[in-house]
């Protein structure tokens, strides 16, 4: 599994803040439909919601990979998000998220989905990539950064 194989520069969004994580979803959801890749915004919103309040999508260092099941996408995809100032998530380490990978697919997708999780982590936990991501501020420079650190691991 490669994030190199699904990231594009439109699939990472850099914001500033966002006050919490349902107002966090609900621009992400806007996002996927204004890039036509879903249609129905609250049903999206909903879902990572729903899956928040099971138990934290935090993975600690700074990071977050919320991710759903849906009919929604008719193909597994991949989308970053920065959020520059910080969002708590109620990660296990107590930190701020401000690195999000949102994980989204249909029921067909569950090996990959869960591979992907993994490799996450991965990179998370083995490098400088969230103090790294704070230091960036257009997708494009984001992209390249995630590209270069997961050559690494």
């Amino acid at each position: 599994m490669k994030l190199s194989d699904y990231l594009k520069e439109d699939r990472i969004h850099v914001a500033d803040a966002f006050k919490d994580t349902s107002s966090f979803y609900h621009a992400f959801a806007s996002l996927l439909k204004e890039r036509n890749v879903i249609h129905n915004i609250k049903t999206v919103q909903r879902l990572f919601i729903k899956r928040e309040s099971i138990q934290s999508t935090g993975i600690g260092g700074g990071a977050a990979a919320p991710h759903i099941f849906s009919n929604e996408f008719s193909k597994f995809a991949i989308f970053v998000s920065l959020i520059q100032k910080g969002l708590d998530f109620k990660s296990p380490d107590g930190r701020d998220v401000f690195l999000v990978f949102l994980i989204m697919s249909d029921d067909r997708d569950v090996g990959l989905h869960l591979k992907t999780l993994a490799h996450i982590s991965r990179l998370v936990s083995g490098t400088d990539l969230i103090d790294a991501a704070r230091k960036t501020s257009t997708a494009g420079e984001l992209l390249q950064l995630i590209l270069e650190k997961e050559k690494r691991i």
